[in-house]
């Protein structure tokens, strides 16, 4: 029996290391979209009313919020849009041919839930958070891990309320009432562009029929500022 030809040997090894690189490739591919499959499911449980909007405890709400961050990062490292990533998490599909006349303003809640989830993502970013293995590792549990860089390094970000409790007692179980920062030394107050989310918050939570209309003018009444009194005249 003739030897096979060095030709023959070198051609059948580069054919099969071709087909092992495309499994390889095939099955890394199938990973991926089964992990983002995974990432849009959780995220869509976590953007429902009972999870968004009806938390029975504040902890829940604040472990929800920050796992639905990390859901968000990890997507992007995927290469997810995270606008994209949002929009699949409520269960809105992109149009491949979309009409501008027919674009319409979205629904209260669903407004609502996206600046939420966008705006507290790029919190996250700002801080100087990246999507290695530790960071995604905390978040999966609900929890911030220490800053990696800047002036607040070493120290974990607070998740802030933007209409507090006492003025609204649960709200402080709503996720969209919730916004990473920074940590503070010591409290402060708001500052006018937070009074001012807070109470627009009110409005859309009212829009959406969350609230009812008195206690959203409960709520704008209770941000507002203390009056100054009128200094005596001389």
């Amino acid at each position: 029996m003739q030897a096979p030809s060095p030709r023959y040997i070198i051609t059948r090894a580069a054919f099969l290391i071709a087909l092992i690189v495309a499994l390889l490739f095939g099955y890394g591919v199938f990973k991926k979209k089964q992990r983002k499959d995974a990432i849009v499911a959780e995220l869509r449980t976590l953007t429902g009313d009972s999870g968004f909007f009806r938390q029975f405890y504040a902890e829940d709400a604040r472990k929800s919020l920050v796992k639905a961050v990390g859901l968000i990062a990890e997507a992007n490292s995927l290469g997810m849009d995270p606008d994209e990533t949002i929009n699949l998490g409520m269960g809105i599909e992109a149009k491949f041919f979309e009409n501008e006349l027919e674009r319409e303003d979205p629904p209260a809640r669903e407004r609502i839930i996206r600046q939420t989830l966008r705006s507290n993502y790029d919190n996250f970013l700002k801080l100087g958070y990246r999507t290695d293995f530790h960071t995604l590792t905390a978040l999966k549990k609900g929890e911030l891990p220490p800053i990696p860089a800047g002036p607040q390094a070493g120290r974990r970000p607070e998740l802030h309320t933007l209409i507090p409790a006492e003025i609204s007692p649960g709200i402080e179980k709503v996720l969209a009432n919730l916004e990473i920062r920074p940590p503070q030394q010591e409290p402060q107050k708001p500052t006018d562009i937070q009074l001012a989310a807070a109470k627009q918050l009110a409005r859309d939570l009212a829009e959406a029929q969350l609230i009812e209309e008195p206690v959203r003018d409960k709520i704008i009444a209770g941000l507002a500022p203390p009056a100054t009194p009128d200094a005596p005249k001389p």
